[in-house]
């Protein structure tokens, strides 16, 4: 079993999930990241339980089409969210194996059904505004208007 753990690289990575969708933010980059289902399904698990194994290996006691295809998919989307140094990960022998709660259970199963690969978009746009510190970078006005340059 994969006995990787992963946590979301706290505190400089913030998220929310709205309406099926999870925004994910770098503070130390600026970048913003978009993920769907089934990546919104996957993020909340990993970052609230960490044992990419479980969810991994529950997929095998699961009956249909592509299993091998999916455990792929899903490693690869984390191994993706590791290089954007968004989750961190950690080998840890010792955390015993976790007993999947049945909405999990029942979202892997929607998982097999109704498969489609987990990803996500990355966005650098407003770079600039995320990254103005709302103190000494704005002007008189506040947030987000920078500071005028001296000429």
């Amino acid at each position: 079993m994969n006995k990787q753990f992963y946590r979301a690289n706290t505190p400089h990575v913030v998220h929310e999930t709205i309406d099926g969708e999870t925004i994910l933010m770098d503070l130390r980059t600026g970048n913003y990241y978009s993920i769907e289902w089934p990546g919104t399904f996957i993020w909340e698990y990993i970052s609230e339980e960490g044992a990419a194994g479980t969810l991994i290996s529950e997929l095998s006691k699961i009956e249909g089409k592509k299993i091998n295809e999916i455990q792929e998919a899903i490693q690869s989307f984390l191994n993706k969210l590791v290089e954007e140094d968004l989750l961190s990960v950690s080998e840890n022998g010792q955390h015993e194996k976790i007993d999947l709660p049945d909405e999990v259970k029942a979202e892997l199963r929607k998982l097999v059904s109704e498969y489609k690969e987990p990803e996500f978009n990355k966005y650098s746009d407003m770079q600039d505004m995320l990254l103005l510190d709302p103190i000494h970078d704005v002007d008189e006005k506040g947030w987000p208007e920078p500071k005028k340059k001296d000429t």
